[in-house]
C-alpha cells in the first residue's frame, strides 16, 4: 500500500506485475476450484458408488433468494421459506448467475432434492471463485506485514486447505468474501485511507454480518476523530439493503436477522445450547436462537477493541486482535457449524506467517489443518467443542508477539527498480 506522499511507478501498477505478485493465490484458486468440482461430481459415483453428485445443500436456499431479487421481489427474500438468515449482499453477487441458469432452464436442488442439479455446473465454479477472493486478500495483507515470497507461498497453500471445505462442502462463499473485504479494509486503515476502508468494511458487513466482530479493532486504529465516519460507512450499505425487506415483511425479516434460528439436532451442540431461547420444533427439527450468543461475542469484541488501542501503530498486533475477535464467535455460539471456525483460522495464519520464528508458522499451519479436519467430524458435544476451540487457541498463540513490520509507517523493502524517478524511497506494495 503506497503512502500518500509516495506514488508507485507505473510498473508497480501494471497488470503483469500484479499477476506476478499474486501468482500463488491464482494457482491455489485454480486448484481449489478444480478439486472442489471434481469432488462434487465424482465422489458420489466413484467412492460411494451411488448415482448422485455431492454438493453443498446450504447454498440452494440463498440461490433461490437470489432468483427473487432478479424477479423484482427483493422485499420477500426473508419471507419465502428459503432459510436465509444473513444480510443480502451475497445475493446480489448470486443474482446474475441465478438469472443465467434460470434462462437456460437448468435444474436446482430447491425446494426438492435433485441428484444432478445442472445449475451446479455453473454455480459451483462461480461460488468457489468468489470464495477464493480471500486468498488474494490474505496474501496482500501478508505482503503488507513484510512476509517474504517463500513463506507467502506456503501461506497460500495452507489457506487453500482451510478454505476448501467452506466452499466445496458447505457452499458459504459469503464468509470468505466478507473476510476478504474486511482484510482489504484493514489494509486501507493501516495506510490512513479511511474513506475507502469504511466503504470496504460496509460491503463486508452487507455480505456477512459476522465481520462486525472486527469493527472494534478497526476503530482502535481509527481513533476517536475518525470513529463516527467509520461506523457510518460500515452500516449504511446494510441499512440500505435491509430497508426494503423490513418495510415489506417486517416480522419475518426481524425473526430471521435477530433470532438467527439454528438447529442443535443437526449441527454441533455447545455448552451454551441449553441457555439459548428455544424457538420451536422437536428432535432434528428443533430450533434455538443463535442471536443472543452473537451479542455476547460482539460485547467481547468491543472490549478487545478497547484494549487494542495500544496497538494502533503495530500492524501485526492489530491483525492478531482481529483474528481473536473473529474467534469469539466460536467460543460463544449456541450451536456450532463446522465452517464457523474458518474466518479466525484464515486471519490467524496470516499473522503467524508474519512471525520471524519458522516453528511458529509451522505450528499454526498444523493446528489450523487439525481444526479444519476435526470440525468436519461427528464427535460428542464436549470432545468436539474442546478440540476445535483448543486448536483455535493454539493457532492464535502461534501468532503472538509477531515482530515483522512492527510499525505502521515501516515500508516493506522492494526492488530499487520499483522506486520512482525522483529519488524517493520505494513505496509499500499495494494490497491488490
Amino acid at each position: 500500500m503506497a503512502r500518500p506522499d509516495v506514488q508507485p511507478s507505473s510498473g508497480t501498477r501494471s497488470p503483469a506485475h500484479r499477476l506476478r505478485r499474486r501468482a500463488w493465490p491464482l494457482a491455489v484458486t485454480a486448484v481449489v476450484v478444480g478439486s472442489g468440482m471434481a469432488f462434487c461430481l465424482l465422489w458420489g459415483e466413484v467412492v460411494r458408488h451411488h448415482n448422485y453428485w455431492v454438493y453443498p445443500g446450504d447454498i440452494w436456499g440463498a440461490y433461490r433468494s437470489a432468483h427473487y431479487i432478479g424477479w423484482g421481489a427483493f422485499g420477500s427474500i426473508y419471507a419465502v421459506g428459503t432459510g436465509l438468515v444473513t444480510f443480502p449482499g451475497i445475493l446480489l453477487l448470486f443474482t446474475p448467475c441465478a438469472m443465467l441458469t434460470g434462462h437456460l432452464g437448468l435444474t436446482e436442488s430447491f425446494p426438492f432434492y435433485v441428484p444432478h442439479p445442472t445449475s451446479w455446473l455453473v454455480l459451483g465454479p462461480y461460488e468457489m471463485l468468489l470464495g477464493c477472493s480471500v486468498l488474494f486478500a490474505c496474501d496482500a495483507l501478508a505482503e503488507r506485514l513484510g512476509v517474504g515470497p517463500r513463506r507467502r507461498a506456503l501461506l497460500c497453500v495452507a489457506q487453500g486447505i482451510v478454505v476448501w471445505p467452506l466452499l466445496a462442502i458447505w457452499g458459504h462463499p459469503e464468509d470468505a468474501v466478507a473476510t476478504a473485504l474486511a482484510l482489504y479494509a484493514l489494509g486501507c486503515a493501516l495506510d490512513d485511507r479511511w474513506t475507502r476502508a469504511g466503504w470496504l468494511f460496509g460491503a463486508a458487513v452487507a455480505t456477512q454480518p459476522l465481520v462486525l466482530l472486527a469493527l472494534p479493532v478497526l476503530l482502535a486504529r481509527a481513533g476517536s476523530q475518525r470513529a463516527l465516519g467509520m461506523v457510518l460507512r460500515a452500516v449504511l450499505p446494510s441499512v440500505g439493503l435491509l430497508a426494503v425487506p423490513l418495510a415489506t415483511e417486517f416480522h419475518l425479516t426481524v425473526h430471521a436477522l435477530v433470532d438467527q434460528p439454528n438447529f442443535p439436532g443437526i449441527d454441533h451442540v455447545t455448552p451454551w445450547t441449553p441457555l439459548a431461547p428455544h424457538l420451536g420444533g422437536h428432535g432434528s427439527d428443533a430450533t434455538v436462537a443463535a442471536g443472543p450468543g452473537r451479542l455476547v461475542a460482539l460485547a467481547g469484541a468491543a472490549a478487545l477493541g478497547w484494549l487494542a488501542r495500544r496497538w494502533r501503530d503495530r500492524p501485526a498486533q492489530l491483525v492478531w486482535a482481529l483474528a481473536l475477535a473473529l474467534a469469539l464467535r466460536c467460543l460463544t455460539e449456541s450451536v456450532m457449524v463446522a465452517f464457523y471456525v474458518w474466518p479466525c483460522l484464515a486471519v490467524a495464519l496470516v499473522v503467524a506467517a508474519a512471525h520471524r520464528g519458522r516453528a511458529r508458522s509451522v505450528l499454526a499451519v498444523v493446528a489450523a489443518a487439525g481444526v479444519t479436519v476435526c470440525a468436519q467430524s461427528h464427535l460428542g458435544e464436549w470432545p468436539w467443542w474442546l478440540l476445535v476451540n483448543g486448536g483455535l487457541l493454539i493457532t492464535m498463540l502461534a501468532g503472538t508477539s509477531a515482530r515483522r513490520s512492527s510499525s505502521v509507517h515501516e515500508a516493506v523493502p522492494i526492488p530499487d527498480s520499483a522506486a520512482g524517478d525522483q529519488g524517493v524511497p520505494a513505496p509499500r506494495p499495494a494490497m491488490v
